[in-house]
């Protein structure tokens, strides 16, 4: 019986690693919402966000979530304007999205610094996230280190 409950132990801290090392995202769906210093609406306004931005989530309450954005701010935000689709931030100005998850593959478009991208997996091929540009419905993949969001 004690070994068992050895087992246990040295098995759980693994399985707690693996589960919260992985960040969770989401992104906003109202047009505009307000980034709160605190989880009230009566607490300072930070920043406005509009529609896609993706933050990370930090904590979550049931009418609140706590976030980070892609400078690394922490705000709360109203679960009500934000959703589960995924989306990422460009990074970089003139960031390329590729045909296939590498740069040897055609062209299929240039995408300005701050645009928002849906995510079409969380899974990266290699250093490539496969994306969809919003206006256009364009599925490409674009290099992991010049967005925020993952």
């Amino acid at each position: 019986m004690v070994e068992k409950v050895y087992n246990f132990v040295i098995f759980f801290p693994l399985i707690a690693i693996s589960f919260f090392a992985q960040a969770d995202f989401i992104s906003v769906k109202a047009k505009q919402a307000v980034l709160f210093e605190g989880p009230s609406n009566t607490t300072e306004k930070m920043f406005i966000v509009t529609e896609g931005y993706p933050l990370e989530v930090l904590v979550s309450l049931k009418d609140w979530k706590k976030v980070k954005d892609h400078n690394g701010k922490i705000s709360w935000i109203e679960s009500k304007f934000t959703h589960i689709e995924r989306t990422v931030l460009i990074l970089k100005d003139d960031t390329v999205i590729f045909n296939q998850a590498n740069d040897k593959s055609h062209k299929l478009a240039n995408v300005d610094k701050f645009v928002v991208l849906k995510l079409n997996s969380p899974m990266l091929v290699g250093n490539w996230a496969e994306v969809k540009t919003q206006i256009e419905g364009l599925i490409g993949f674009i290099n992991s280190k010049e967005v925020w969001g993952l």
